[in-house]
């Protein structure tokens, strides 16, 4: 593994009953880099986050390398090298136990520090994501959704991991709150150093945190590279109707946005070729038949037959 890596993705595939769902999935990701991981619900996006940190549903058969500095990802790395930051905070926290209760109980799990230490540091961590020292001792109830995902970040950050995966972790807050939570996050990991998966359907997002982004559409990466390039020039056509499908500030208002024709394909009904072909304006007889492999394209990766890089 190249000393420049933190972690190491190769040939990811995770089944359930012999249907792959994640379908062959590599990726890197350097010391202090923020990854975003996009597509449409039902990519594989999430999953591939959980399984990169072990954390696959126990029925699912995971294949493939996963390396953090060389070294695969255990149990005993969560909370210590790995955090992770998922979609709904209250599935993170303990309803029953106070929210300074369980930093400290996190702060002293990994650095052995005395109950009162790990008590100072666990207000110290709810204050660096904008919550006063006096709601320490509140229960996740009493927070707001917001609060909730703040405190959820301060637990995921504590420890200072080399690696924080988070996964859609403003889906159900409005516009404001969104980019708060954001901020925080991404204050946060400057803060410890800490490198970044980013699994989000918000491109704005992407655009402002990400250095690198990875498309995913059925399963797999249709485009992997720098996020300007991803962003303003796309090389595979799904991304460039991903990103068409975005409201622009220049649209004439009442303007009608174009959207992707039908649906994606379910696991089990991945069509041959390039699973993307049905629903591709620029699809040939050889994306119905030939499974495109991913080439160099301006500075990407593309798994695409054709030559797009339309401007955007």
């Amino acid at each position: 593994m190249p000393s420049d890596l933190l972690l190491s993705v190769r040939d990811l595939r995770v089944a359930f009953g012999g249907v792959e769902v994640v379908r062959g999935v590599s990726f890197d990701v350097r010391p202090g880099e923020v990854l975003a991981l996009v597509g449409e619900s039902g990519a594989g996006k999430s999953l591939t986050a959980r399984s990169v940190l072990g954390m696959a549903p126990e029925d699912a058969s995971v294949t493939g390398g996963v390396l953090l500095r060389g070294e695969p990802v255990t149990p005993a790395d969560w909370g210590r090298s790995v955090a992770f930051v998922p979609q709904d905070a209250l599935s993170a926290l303990s309803p029953v136990h106070r929210v300074g209760t369980q930093l400290t109980l996190a702060v002293r799990s990994v650095r052995g520090l005395s109950r009162r230490e790990a008590r100072a540091r666990a207000e110290e961590a709810l204050a660096q994501v904008g919550i006063p020292g006096d709601r320490l001792d509140a229960f996740p109830h009493e927070f707001s959704g917001g609060m909730r995902q703040r405190a959820v970040i301060a637990m995921a950050t504590v420890n200072e991991p080399a690696l924080i995966v988070a996964d859609e972790p403003t889906t159900a807050l409005d516009p404001e709150m969104r980019a708060q939570i954001l901020a925080a996050l991404a204050e946060r990991r400057e803060a410890t150093g800490a490198s970044l998966v980013l699994v989000t359907h918000d491109l704005d997002a992407v655009r402002e945190h990400a250095d690198r982004t990875a498309v995913m559409y059925a399963g797999r990466l249709v485009e992997y590279g720098p996020t300007d390039r991803i962003l303003t020039r796309p090389g595979s056509p799904y991304t460039a109707a991903l990103l068409a499908s975005v409201p622009s500030d220049d649209a004439p208002r009442k303007s009608r946005l174009p959207a992707l024709p039908g649906r994606p394909p379910s696991p089990g009904a991945v069509p041959p070729g390039c699973a993307f072909a049905p629903r591709c304006a620029h699809a040939t007889a050889r994306c119905g038949t030939e499974l495109p492999a991913p080439r160099s394209l301006d500075g990407r990766e593309v798994a695409c037959h054709l030559d797009v890089l339309e401007p955007v």
